[in-house]
């Protein structure tokens, strides 16, 4: 999983680790994101040191290599200060989308392979509205939105592994974020692509 500097990533590592998950920890850049939260006694960190697609596959392989073979994934997508009202198009958001992009790319084989003999995951988190952008109540930075077209595509493509893209309202705390997560998670239901958190509860879009 990633870390988006924030206390919802140590959260949501022990609330992992809890339930048995073998949980590593990769953090970007830090002229990306210079926050980095403490993490659990036992758990990895990996740092990416620059955004070349090559180092990060390395990264990954070395993940494996100590690890085993991943078998899911989770973004937490950061929430930028902003100044101005409105979405705003950040170079870190569209850095750290990059990223994401490159991550499933190098992801492909090993989840697909997990897939096929135990449950296999690639679950993105943003913090736009809770509400998919829609209320227009709250500033965000809206490139990181582009990681529902990823995920929803991924779930068309890699059918063998559960894909869901979630926004939480940057209203919730840490720890409601994690049950949402979570909730989300151990969701058996393998049609939803998409989902939201925030003042109206859960929802969805349908067509």
């Amino acid at each position: 999983m990633t870390d988006n500097g924030s206390l919802t990533t140590l959260k949501l590592v022990e609330a992992l680790v809890a339930r048995g998950w073998n949980v590593t920890v990769l953090s970007f850049p830090p002229f990306i994101l210079p926050q980095q939260v403490p993490l659990p006694a036992g758990v990895r960190r990996v740092m990416l040191d620059n955004l070349n697609e090559e180092h990060m596959q390395q990264r990954l392989a070395e993940i494996a290599q100590q690890k085993g073979t991943i078998g899911a994934f989770i973004h937490l997508h950061p929430l930028f200060a902003l100044q101005s009202q409105g979405p705003a198009f950040l170079d870190a958001d569209r850095a750290i989308l990059k990223q994401v992009f490159f991550l499933a790319k190098h992801l492909k084989q090993s989840l697909n392979q997990v897939a096929k003999s135990a449950q296999s995951c690639f679950y993105t988190v943003t913090h736009l509205d809770g509400a998919f952008g829609f209320t227009r109540q709250t500033n965000f930075g809206c490139i990181g939105a582009g990681l529902f077209g990823l995920t929803k595509t991924l779930a068309m493509e890699w059918p063998a592994v559960a894909c869901r893209a979630i926004d939480l309202s940057p209203s919730l705390e840490p720890d409601q974020m994690v049950q949402c997560i979570l909730a989300e998670l151990q969701d058996p239901d393998r049609s939803l692509t998409e989902v939201a958190y925030g003042a109206q509860g859960r929802v969805t879009l349908t067509i």
